[in-house]
């Protein structure tokens, strides 16, 4: 009997016609093959997120070397030395614990470099380390206090990096998303030593991975131009100082503003006491009034009939 198209086997699996007159079964494919198929390049099955380009690879490789849409610069450091011109994507979060300030410290060695520029006299620039180190102590206890104002703060660092997209950034982390928020809204615009503070959000949150841990140790080569954060070393009894220091004068503030609060409430009590007692007391005298003047015309009018 000839067959000259697929016939059903007793599973129906399609059978192809054997020269002979009989029918074969479909070829086989072996096990190395079924795997392959069914395991993918990376070993995972299909659809579970595991292989490339699944939702936890691409989790696992976010800000990472790895990953080739956003930038692991902007990520870790909240600033990028291509700026716009990145071929990566710079994620601005909409909301963070961090605020950045842009270019508010006066790097000494950047001050000096544009002070010679400006003189012309094309020598190297000259600091003097005791007075740098005292004006940024006082530039980082003039910024703890104003920013403490709005809340606890978790970290304050100071770069300490001379390349222009990092050079003179601050970064205040605060113990919470609102008091940021605060903060930003406050802060942005306003002026310090002739400088305009930009603010914004940054999505560094753990310093520990935006640092240079060479410079930390004072053994970095690539100098202020690292992109990694130079963070100025602050004593920490002077942090803990200023903590202090900033806790006890919102403390006070607190205080002050209840207590005005409440003097406001006792004020209007008075007021509406005083308001409504001159008004009852406005009252009785337009009835007096109305009385006298009632009685005067009824003399007038007796007066008249009398007298005529």
């Amino acid at each position: 009997m000839d067959h000259y198209g697929p016939a059903s086997g007793a599973n129906g699996i399609a059978c192809v016609p054997c020269p002979n007159g009989g029918i074969a079964p479909p070829p086989r494919r072996s096990s190395s093959s079924r795997r392959r198929r069914g395991s993918g390049a990376s070993g995972s099955l299909p659809g579970s997120g595991e292989g490339p380009g699944g939702a936890s690879h691409l989790a696992r490789i976010h800000g990472t070397e790895e990953d080739k849409v956003n930038c692991p610069f902007f990520f870790k450091i909240g600033a990028c030395r291509h700026g716009d011109r990145c071929s990566r994507l710079h994620h601005r979060p909409a909301f963070s614990q961090t605020v950045l300030i842009r270019h508010i410290y006066p790097n000494p060695v950047r001050e000096a470099e544009i002070s010679s520029a400006m003189r012309g006299d094309g020598g190297s620039a000259v600091v003097d380390e005791a007075e740098a180190q005292e004006n940024f102590l006082q530039f980082y206890e003039n910024m703890f206090t104003e920013l403490g104002k709005f809340g606890r703060i978790d970290d304050l660092n100071v770069c300490d990096n001379l390349g222009d997209h990092m050079v003179g950034h601050v970064y205040v982390k605060f113990s919470d998303e609102e008091e940021a928020a605060d903060a930003l809204q406050v802060m942005s615009g306003r002026y310090y030593d002739g400088r305009t503070m930009e603010c914004e959000y940054s999505p560094v949150t753990d310093f520990r991975e935006a640092r240079c841990r060479d410079f930390d140790e004072d053994t970095c080569a690539r100098g202020g131009f690292c992109n990694f954060m130079h963070i100025k070393h602050v004593p920490m009894d002077l942090v803990r100082s200023l903590q202090d220091d900033v806790e006890e004068e919102r403390r006070r503030e607190i205080v002050q503003r209840a207590r005005s609060r409440a003097g406001r409430g006792r004020s209007r009590s008075g007021s509406s006491y005083s308001s409504s007692s001159r008004s009852s007391s406005r009252e009785g005298r337009r009835r007096g009034s109305k009385r006298r003047r009632g009685s005067k015309s009824k003399s007038k009018s007796i007066s008249r009939s009398r007298s005529r």
